[in-house]
């Protein structure tokens, strides 16, 4: 076989597309045409990706039959034979992801649509915080709860401001990419990956340090109900940030799962995967029906702005619980077990 006909052999066996393929080994479509045509030959870096993508040698990629493993070595010249193998292992040794190329800009977007997504929930509980200013004054008035309304839609607004450009920018991106080459090295990974773990311990050690500091106010140091509620939504607005910017960073640098959602191929691990997919939305449907179990039990009881002596309205009780559905989801993608290569 040829190269050209190896190449639409391994391309027919993932049912991928010459875009999809492009992706993958940082390239145009164009280019990846020019090669099933015989019009043009990729560059060596590009051979060992595709030979690093499809799991063949070079020999059998260039030379011989992808069906027949070990045919490549079998072509070769009696008096290179020695010389090819020796460098066909030393190429296969090298590593692939250093010569594939952020084509699609998708480190820059990952990094900012972590940094909107946990902004967007941050805001809005700081929306939540300033909001207790003025709703839980010793003796509130209209002009007061007008107030503490408005600062809680302008928190709203403004994190669902971050949160619905980010969400749309993340489809609009997978459309346009449906498939993304991994060129993170080693390093950079665990640069993230460190990262990542930092703000994790980080972001709980503030929610910790706040429930401590939200009883030692109410047991020790004897703040009013306003102070208390401030200060627990802004430490929890700060906790908040660290633990969404660690899993979305943390997830996005997984490009096997995001190259996996629009893959047909079916493996264990795509198994696992969107298993592990359907757990996470049964805990957030739970979460979130436990919200407005306790949402219209204010709403029915008559406490629309009470809980266990906290002036929260009632229908803030869902957009608390969607801010932790979404930590929950951040922490999930945290400690989800990589894929193995």
């Amino acid at each position: 076989m040829s190269f050209r006909t190896n190449m639409q052999y391994l391309r027919s066996q993932r049912n991928m597309t010459q875009e999809q393929l492009a992706m993958l080994v940082g390239v145009s479509r164009q280019a990846v045409s020019k090669w099933e045509s015989d019009k043009a030959y990729p560059e060596m870096d590009k051979l060992l990706a595709i030979c690093d993508l499809f799991g063949c040698t070079l020999d059998d990629l260039v030379l011989g039959d992808v069906r027949h493993p070990g045919s490549g070595q079998r072509a070769s010249k009696p008096d290179h034979q020695g010389v090819a193998q020796t460098t066909s292992t030393t190429q296969a040794t090298m590593p692939v992801q250093s010569a594939v190329e952020d084509v699609t800009g998708y480190a820059s977007f990952s990094n900012a649509y972590s940094l909107r997504m946990a902004s967007g929930i941050a805001l809005i509980m700081l929306g939540l915080a300033f909001s207790g200013l003025f709703a839980e004054v010793s003796q509130p008035t209209d002009a007061h709860n007008g107030l503490a309304f408005l600062t809680l839609m302008m928190g709203i607004v403004l994190g669902l401001a971050c949160l619905m450009p980010a969400v749309s920018a993340r489809r609009d991106f997978r459309r346009r990419h449906p498939y993304v080459a991994d060129f993170y090295t080693d390093e950079e990974r665990s640069r993230v990956y460190r990262q990542s773990a930092w703000e994790l311990v980080c972001g709980l050690a503030v929610v910790l340090l706040d429930m401590g500091i939200n009883s030692a106010g109410f047991l020790v140091w004897g703040w009013p109900d306003q102070v208390r509620r401030f200060v627990f939504f802004l430490l929890l607005a700060l906790g908040v940030f660290l633990l969404v910017h660690a899993g979305t960073s943390h997830r996005m640098m997984n490009l096997r799962a995001y190259n996996r959602q629009t893959d047909s191929v079916d493996d264990d691990h795509g198994d696992a995967y969107r298993y592990e997919h359907r757990i996470s939305n049964a805990i957030s449907g739970t979460i979130m029906g436990l919200c407005t179990l306790v949402a219209l039990t204010m709403l029915f009881s008559g406490n629309y702005d009470n809980l266990f002596g906290w002036r929260i309205p009632f229908w803030a009780i869902w957009i608390i619980g969607g801010v932790f559905c979404g930590v929950l989801q951040s922490l999930i993608g945290i400690f989800r077990k990589p894929p193995h290569a």
